[in-house]
């Protein structure tokens, strides 16, 4: 891995949901994903999405709640695959979140984006909650976003999962009123933006709790 300004940063968000994965819950959450899912924009982890998520499961419950963060900073899908769903694959969560393929954006191919997509949805436990890409506003990745946040929408619904509507969330914070939603780096959300994030998740998870078998 080739050292930048982002290395401590990252190596120190790692190491943070790793101690959160040692803290013991009562109900399992796993999300897959990518810098988003680190909460890079957020000072604290429990600011990102999944941290709200996981509070929000907490909160809806009444029950403690373990978070395994196997996202990673930069990942595309195949990262997804060859190195999140293996270790998803050795745990039994009761709640899983997909938020991935932003970064596959940076050169799209749309038939190896939807091949990727399908091969991830099929590994997927049946109560996963899988969400489209964020809205980039403007420019060819935008467009890109678009038609990949189609398919992987129809992708998901065909599996019969629940879908998370990230992009039309992320899409209706337009204009220079939007910027407090935006980390330093105007990319990354901010923990303003991660409650935006959130609401994308928030009805399924909802539902996904109306499912959990009661507390023994």
């Amino acid at each position: 891995m080739t050292w930048s300004l982002r290395t401590p940063f990252t190596n120190a968000r790692r190491r943070a949901w790793a101690r959160r994965a040692r803290q013991p819950g009562e109900l399992l959450y796993v999300a897959i994903g990518d810098s988003a899912a680190q909460g890079v924009g957020a000072r604290r982890i429990d600011a990102s999405y999944v941290g709200l998520l996981a509070a929000r499961l907490q909160r809806l419950t009444g029950r403690t709640v373990r978070v395994v963060n196997l996202s990673r900073y930069g990942a595309r899908l195949d990262d997804a695959l060859e190195r999140q769903l293996p270790q998803l694959a050795q745990l039994e969560p009761d709640l899983v979140t997909v938020a991935i393929g932003a970064n596959d954006m940076v050169a799209h191919d749309a038939e190896r984006f939807v091949d990727e997509f399908e091969r991830l949805l099929a590994a997927l436990p049946p109560h996963a909650i899988v969400a489209d890409l964020p809205c980039f506003h403007f420019g060819d990745r935008e467009r890109d976003a678009v038609h990949a946040s189609r398919a992987i929408a129809d992708l998901v619904r065909a599996r019969g999962l629940a879908f998370a509507p990230l992009h039309r969330v992320t899409e209706r914070r337009r204009g220079w009123g939007s910027w407090p939603e935006f980390a330093w780096d105007q990319f990354h959300p901010s923990a303003i933006g991660y409650r935006v994030w959130e609401s994308a998740f928030a009805g399924a998870l909802a539902k996904r709790v109306r499912a959990l078998p009661s507390a023994s």
